[in-house]
């Protein structure tokens, strides 16, 4: 007498696996919707972080020291006024050589004392070159008083607001900044106030000075710098697309880098905000694997119920022949088809969610009444969904692979099924 044949075509498989699916329809779609709605929550906060968190990026990179930045090698370390890039004209041509997609600021960082007949605070002089710095294109704009400085100004300065106020500084103030040399001695150079910023950041309002790049060259001067060698602090460089900031970071070290001079990404020069986005990224996975539970139960008790419900007909295929492992594959079949599914619905819901979001926005300002500054840089009041490609396909992996492996139970439980007893249920 012949063994039973126990083959089972894949294709007979899926065809069963999905009219079992289509049993119990409003289950079906009950368990289907819930997966679809935490699918679209989990795209939209992960959307707004991802958002937020560039926005955070883009402006601080604009209102900082650009995407890379070429700089004295200790000089984050230890700021000082001291370490500055002699030769800043040969630094320039090369960096000019290497036709970078973008532009290349030229900028001076000095630790001064501004003091005024009213007051004396602490704080930082920054100059760089009117009307071609992206730092100008941000806080242009944030101008509440005067103007902004014109090329050619050497004793124009600008200042925040918060600075003013401690200072009792106006336009066309007069204020004396002193910067301590090397040597232990000090010197000093008298500018005017042109213009009063509000950028909404403190940092940058109580302790940020602007000036023309010559005004600040003055201080290197006392240092020992010679002017015609054009010396700088820094150069900040912009990219047209951050995309490529690898990319020119080495082309950038292989022409300047030595022992003196280091080049350094944005992500190096700001430590702090790195970690705030990678903290505050582990809230945003927390929540994702709130809704993964969710998924999880969802799925196992969709197919565990069915499971239970035909286990009379588990008995019965395997009277007739059928092996566990075609009855694991069964159930396992389902799961798959269950899965695809959940992806395919999931990502209409939380296509359709980014979309909209990223096309109207969620404005902040109301729930921040006190700003939207952290970490020396802001977020934009309206923030609009961001999902990277990256993002895309490992919202897709994680839901599908947690339907997929919510199934395991329910096929093995089916699997196990014996003839006999049940046959007796």
């Amino acid at each position: 007498m012949s063994k039973p044949h126990s083959h089972l075509p894949l294709t007979i498989l899926f065809m069963l696996a999905w009219r079992n699916l289509w049993r119990h329809r409003r289950r079906t779609l009950i368990t289907l919707t819930s997966i679809a709605i935490g699918f679209g929550l989990a795209v939209l906060f992960i959307g707004i972080g991802d958002g937020s968190h560039n926005s955070m990026i883009r402006n601080a990179i604009k209102l900082g020291e650009g995407h890379i930045t070429v700089q004295p090698k200790d000089y984050l370390q230890a700021p000082a006024n001291h370490k500055y890039l002699s030769d800043g004209l040969s630094l320039s041509a090369k960096l000019n050589e290497l036709n970078v997609t973008g532009s290349v600021a030229a900028r001076i960082s000095l630790q001064v004392l501004a003091s005024t007949a009213s007051n004396s605070v602490g704080a930082a002089l920054e100059g760089f070159r009117s009307n071609s710095d992206q730092r100008q294109a941000m806080l242009q704009p944030q101008l509440i008083e005067g103007n902004w400085i014109e090329a050619g100004d050497h004793r124009g300065i600008v200042i925040g607001d918060g600075m003013a106020r401690k200072l009792k500084a106006k336009i066309g103030s007069k204020v004396v900044l002193m910067a301590g040399k090397q040597g232990g001695d000090s010197q000093a150079q008298l500018g005017r106030v042109r213009g009063i910023f509000d950028s909404h950041v403190d940092e940058l309002d109580d302790y940020l000075i602007l000036s023309d790049l010559q005004f600040a060259q003055y201080f290197l001067a006392g240092e020992g710098a010679i002017i015609e060698q054009a010396p700088v602090t820094r150069f900040a460089v912009f990219l047209d697309d951050p995309d490529t900031m690898a990319y020119w970071k080495a082309q950038i070290k292989s022409v300047i880098e030595n022992d003196l001079v280091v080049a350094l990404d944005w992500q190096e020069m700001m430590p702090q905000l790195v970690q705030f986005i990678i903290i505050d990224d582990v809230g945003n996975y927390v929540f994702l694997i709130l809704i993964l539970i969710m998924v999880v139960f969802g799925i196992v008790n969709t197919v565990l119920m069915s499971v239970l419900e035909r286990t009379r007909e588990f008995g019965l295929l395997r009277a007739l022949g059928l092996g566990r492992q075609h009855l694991l594959l069964l159930v396992f079949c389902e799961t798959l088809l269950l899965s695809v599914l959940a992806v395919i619905i999931g990502w209409v819901v939380g296509g359709g969610t980014h979309w909209w979001f990223s096309q109207h926005g969620i404005d902040f300002s109301a729930l921040m009444p006190e700003g939207t500054a952290m970490m020396g840089t802001f977020m934009d009041p309206v923030v609009y969904t961001e999902l990277s490609w990256d993002r895309v396909t490992q919202l897709t992996i994680i839901i599908f692979v947690t339907t997929l492996l919510s199934g395991i139970y329910p096929a093995i439980k089916a699997a196990r099924v014996t003839p006999v007893e049940a046959l007796r249920t």
